[in-house]
């Protein structure tokens, strides 16, 4: 779980070229999803207009950089679909109110935290509406209506004291958020097939690669040919991802 500002200014680094060629310079969040759905990049290009790096495409969003295939994974604001729409609507979710469904004011969100695998919110961290030097967390599956407004919670009683806490009772019943699919019309793209895949083929799992089931899909140790690259991408950016965090070099 990473935090906003862990995010915000975090360098973009190629794969390929082993290069920087950017920073974050603002995340851009779906509210209907609560997803960070793309990043909108700094770099030398941005005389010439806004350029975009869809969530999907990174590699991997670590503790010091991002990472993503090459410098073609970032894209011209006017070639993702949705995306100026987005960007326009400018979302954030620090200062958004967090309302309890009985209508009682709770206080304003003051950060909040990301699945590096997926950018999903997994929580958010507010001030108290009374007390601004009180700090409470409410996690996702507490998360009843996450609008461009104000954030609804569902039950008071799940608003925690820190973000290790996420107990739900056996007899709650969540209501997921919708979860939208990373695709073009979400402002999403996938890395394309051939630079991505002669950058992984030949290389080891150097763990399990397990599905959300928990199902091993590779073992440790597999040689990654274009066949399987192919089959994990096809499974969703998610798995891709994780892919590319576990495959390293043979010794």
């Amino acid at each position: 779980m990473k935090s906003s500002t862990d995010i915000q200014g975090l360098p973009i680094f190629s794969l390929i070229d082993g290069a920087e060629i950017g920073r974050i310079k603002q995340l851009a969040i779906r509210p209907e999803a609560g997803r960070i759905d793309l990043f909108v990049v700094e770099n030398e290009l941005d005389s010439i207009g806004v350029q975009v790096l869809p969530y999907a495409s990174a590699i991997g969003v670590g503790d010091f950089a991002v990472t993503i295939e090459s410098a073609d994974s970032i894209r011209d604001l006017h070639e993702v679909d949705g995306a100026r729409d987005l960007i326009l609507k400018n979302y954030k979710v620090i200062g958004t109110r967090v309302l309890s469904r009985k209508g009682q004011l709770l206080g304003a969100v003051n950060e909040y935290y990301v699945d590096p695998d997926t950018g999903d919110i997994t929580a958010c961290s507010f001030s108290v509406n009374e007390n601004a030097d009180v700090i409470r967390v409410f996690h996702r599956s507490n998360i009843m209506t996450f609008g461009r407004d104000v954030i609804v919670i569902k039950e008071e009683a799940l608003i925690r004291d820190s973000l290790d806490e996420d107990t739900v009772p056996a007899n709650d019943t969540v209501i997921p958020l919708p979860n939208a699919a990373h695709t073009e019309a979400a402002a999403t793209t996938e890395p394309t097939d051939a630079p991505q895949q002669h950058y992984l083929s030949g290389k080891v799992l150097s763990a399990d690669l397990t599905d959300d089931a928990g199902q091993v899909l590779a073992a440790q140790g597999t040689v990654l040919d274009d066949e399987l690259i192919e089959r994990i991408k096809a499974a969703g950016p998610t798995l891709f991802m994780k892919l590319n965090r576990l495959a390293v070099e043979q010794n």
